[in-house]
Formats: C-alpha cells, structure tokens, sequence
C-alpha cells in the first residue's frame, strides 16, 4: 500500500507531467516530419520559390508539350550523375526531368568519353560540331530526322562585365532553348525570315545576336538577303525585315518589295533616328500604299515622368494591349523617330498603333528646313493590313530598331525583355500565329534591402543589445517557474 502511494505521488508529480507533455509532443512533432517526407518523397511534390520559377515550367510550355503527337528525344552529351548538386546543369537537368514527364518526351545523357561513337551517330557528317555538355533534341517528321543542336550560350543568358572584363551568368534560356528546339523538330515547315542588308542596316551577327537567338529559339530560321542582287524575294520567305537602314533603298530594291507586298508578302521596317537625316523617298513611296509615313524628326518626350532623367529622348513607353500584342508592358525606346498615319483612308486598309507616346511629346526635326516639329502624341509603330493587293498582306513601321539590339540589352535589362515579347508578338500577327507560344528568358534576381545608416544602428543595437536580453529574460522566466514546479 505505501508502494502504491509513492507511486502515485511520483505520477502526479506536476514537473512529471509536463515532462510527459513534452515528450509526447516532441516524438509527435517528429513523426508529422518523417510523414510529410514520406510524402512529398512519393508524391514528388515541390514547391518552386523563386520569384521567376526557374525549376518550374511556363504555362506555354504545357501547352505546347499537350499538343505532341510524335515523340522527342533529348540526348545530354556528359555523365548527369557527376553533375554536383550547385552546379548551372543541375539546374537543366532538374528542369528536364519537368520535359520528361510528358509520354513523348525522352531524356537520356550519354558521356562521350565512355561512349565516343555517340558523336558520329548523331552528327554523321560534322556539321553540328557536338562536343561534351552539348544537348541534341531530335525527332522524325515524315519520314526525316531533324535534329536542334543547343550549348551553353542556348541555356544560359550571359553578360560581360566591363568593369572586371568578366563574363557572368544573369538567367536561364534553358526552357526557351528545349521547347523551341522541341518545336522546330516537330514542325513541317520553319519559317524564314530574311534580314535585308546594302543599306548600313543593323547587321543581326553583331547588334541582333539577340534577336536571332531568340527566333531560332522560337521556330524561325533567319536568313540574310541582299536586295540588290535579287530579281525578287525568295519564295520561302516568311517575312522581311528592314533593321535601322542607314540610306535609301533603289527604285529597282523598291519595286522587288513592292512585288512581294502585293502578291500576300509580309514585312516589318524599324527606323532610327539618324543625326545626317537621310531621306527615304523610295521607302515613303512605298510606304503610301499602305498610307504611312516615317518622319524626319527625333521623338523629345517634355514630362520628366515619361522619359530616363536627364535623357528626353530616351522615352518610357507604355504600350496598351491589342488585337495584335495582347498584352500590356512597358518598354524604353531611345533616339526615336515618328510615324505617320497618312489621312488618306482606304477600306481596304487596316491601321492600328501599336506605340504612341503621350501628348507632351514633340517630335523635333533634324532638319528645321523640312517643315515645323510634331506635336504628340506622336505614333512610334504602326500595323497595317492590307487587302489591296493580289492576296492581303501586312506590314509593321516603326521608328525605332534599336530597342531590341544588343546594346539595349546591356542597357536596360527587363525592359528588353519586354521589348522582345513585342516584337515576337508582332511577327506572330503576321504569319497568322498569334496562337503561337513564346517562352521568355527567366533572370536571375538578386533582392535585396536598402536601409539607412539609422535603420543599420536601429538593427545592430537590437542583435547586440535586445535579442540577447530577451533570450536572457525568457531563460530567467522559464528557471523561476521550474523552482516552483
């Protein structure tokens, strides 16, 4: 009986029981943990945290990947069980797992080391120069294999840091890359597009290796064409693009366009502002059919909220969403000119602007002895169908080209991106694609936090000063209260 009592006395003991309590809650704390590894483990659930969702795929990717109907296969030229955990590839092959989920998607990495006989079989004639790291997407269509080499540069967007002269990794293309290699392996007919050259145009291998990765990354084969040596356009042609002419084009170069715009012909002509103010009466002629006009001036935004400070003619352009670009962004246009809507009505005629700058603008002519400035809002781009001809055709002018060059890129960063899903957007309206997806480039984003000088005292003297106090204070507490128990 005394037995029974001192046990009893030690069961009802209060530092026991909280023991007890604690102990329970301890095991059971671990046990939620070990069950929702478990889970997460067997249902492969992830969550993607990072604020462009780098490990996750876009919306237009599924939608592209739902409409396969015939199988692609992704060969990896290295060993992916060497790649470490904080290594860029980890990055894409975690990303390829994402691809590989969908029934008609393959991946498999094959190191030419172990197996050296991977290279010819999948370059049998050279051309593709494969070497190790190098991705091959291949598939069949009718009958033919097409095969899409990617690289480093296809799956990471770099910059060359002019103050260290080094060269740093600023996003991910890697999802732009494999779907648009996954699409221009799957697809009957990749459209041309042909960059013209002779007139001191932005040449695309120097100040547009941007914008030809990013339409070869989206199904386009680009192509140069010197109009001059041509009796026409050549019938693959998708598309013309005139980039930044620096001169006029001939009456001979004007009359092959005009050809091509009249029998369903498609072209996109981007101007710059040019400080020798050349003139374009053999691009204006042609232009009046469709009842535009480029000008001679240079874009001056007045209102300080609508242009980089201390820059007027360096614009911020907010662009309203269309039928053409459906949806809105905001961009940056540097040197511009403007572009006029002829008052020349036709039915047969569609205009639509799809850049226009506030009323504070002003379009300044270069040269005073061409007539009076331009009051805004001054139009920047402008679309047009036209159903005139043998077959409808259409035809974008802007007064900028610029906006999408290299150096745009180093120079304004997100509103580039920007800027490329306009044009993308734009040459879709054209072929009648605007279904079409377009992946974008995914940065890297560093967030940081800016405080004062007063908040970084405020801060220090709480980790220094207050937390220790309060961990202090909550040990003194806790050791009060025990005694008593």
């Amino acid at each position: 009986m005394e037995k029974k009592n001192v046990l009893k006395k030690i069961f009802n003991r209060r530092s026991l029981k909280y023991g007890s309590n604690s102990a329970i809650l301890i095991v059971a704390v671990i046990a939620i943990a070990v069950l929702v590894n478990l889970l997460v483990g067997t249902l492969d659930l992830k969550l993607d945290l990072t604020p462009n969702k780098l490990f996750s795929l876009s919306d237009v990717t599924k939608t592209e990947l739902d409409k396969l109907e015939q199988d692609v296969e992704i060969i990896g030229l290295f060993d992916d069980g060497k790649i470490s955990a904080d290594s860029e590839f980890k990055q894409v092959t975690d990303l390829l797992a994402l691809y590989q989920k969908n029934p008609h998607i393959k991946v498999k990495y094959i190191d030419p080391d172990k197996d050296p006989t991977i290279i010819n079989e999948l370059d049998p004639d050279g051309t593709m120069e494969l070497k190790s790291t190098n991705f091959v997407v291949r598939s069949v269509v009718n009958g033919n294999e097409k095969r899409k080499k990617l690289q480093y540069y296809d799956l990471f967007a770099v910059q060359f840091d002019q103050s260290s002269f080094q060269t740093y990794t600023t996003g991910s293309t890697a999802e732009q890359g494999f779907t648009g290699a996954i699409k221009y392996v799957t697809a009957e007919v990749t459209p041309v597009v042909y960059f013209t050259e002779g007139h001191d145009e932005i040449d695309m291998d120097y100040e547009y290796k941007n914008v030809k990765d990013y339409l070869e990354k989206n199904n386009f084969l680009v192509k140069k064409l010197n109009l001059i040596s041509v009796d026409k356009v050549p019938e693959d042609a998708e598309m013309v693009i005139v980039a930044s002419p620096g001169k006029d084009i001939t009456l001979n170069e004007k009359d092959v366009l005009d050809e091509y715009l009249n029998n369903g012909g498609n072209a996109i002509f981007m101007f710059d502002y040019q400080p020798n103010d050349p003139s374009y009466d053999q691009f204006n002629s042609l232009f009046s059919k469709f009842n535009l006009a480029v000008n001679y001036d240079r874009v001056k935004e007045t209102n300080e909220n609508n242009h980089i400070p201390n820059d007027p003619n360096t614009i911020l352009l907010s662009v309203n969403s269309n039928s053409i670009i459906p949806q809105r962004f905001n961009t940056v246009l540097n040197n511009s000119r403007s572009v006029s809507i002829l008052k020349n009505a036709k039915e047969y005629i569609t205009a639509t602007s799809l850049m226009r700058t506030s009323e504070n603008a002003i379009g300044e002519m270069v040269d005073k002895s061409r007539g009076d400035d331009l009051n805004g809002p001054l139009d920047i781009a402008v679309a047009v169908e036209y159903k005139g001809g043998m077959v409808p055709s259409k035809i974008i002018v802007m007064g900028n080209a610029s906006f999408i060059s290299d150096s745009a890129y180093q120079n304004f960063g997100n509103y580039y991106n920007n800027s490329m899903v306009f044009f993308l957007h734009s040459m879709n309206w054209m072929i009648d694609k605007q279904e079409e997806i377009i992946v974008p480039a995914k940065d890297y984003e560093n967030n940081r936090i800016t405080i004062t000088q007063q908040q970084t005292s405020i801060v220090g003297g709480a980790l220094l000063i207050l937390f220790p106090l309060l961990i202090l204070s909550t040990g003194l507490v806790v050791f009060l209260r025990r005694r008593h128990l």
